[in-house]
């Protein structure tokens, strides 16, 4: 029973590990300074399909599709 637990543990230990050396997608940090509206626009090739965006004391928004490749943008109130 022993032996079925260390190389089930083993394995869990491997993928964990092949899992967590995929690449990572994080949104960059804001510049520092004041407050930020942080705006997520997508895209369908060069095209803008869509944007969410929070910040700057105001209530968040949307328009659009939100799905495909995003840019993050950080402009000041």
């Amino acid at each position: 029973m022993k032996l079925k637990r260390g190389v089930s543990a083993a394995v869990l230990c491997a993928g964990v590990l092949a899992l967590g050396s995929s690449p990572a997608h994080a949104i960059p940090p804001p510049p520092p300074g004041g407050d930020l509206l942080i705006v997520h626009s997508y895209y369908s090739g060069d095209q803008v399909i869509g944007q969410r965006w929070a910040g700057c004391g105001q209530p968040p928004g949307q328009w659009g599709i939100l799905e495909g490749p995003v840019k993050v943008f950080f402009t000041p109130c």
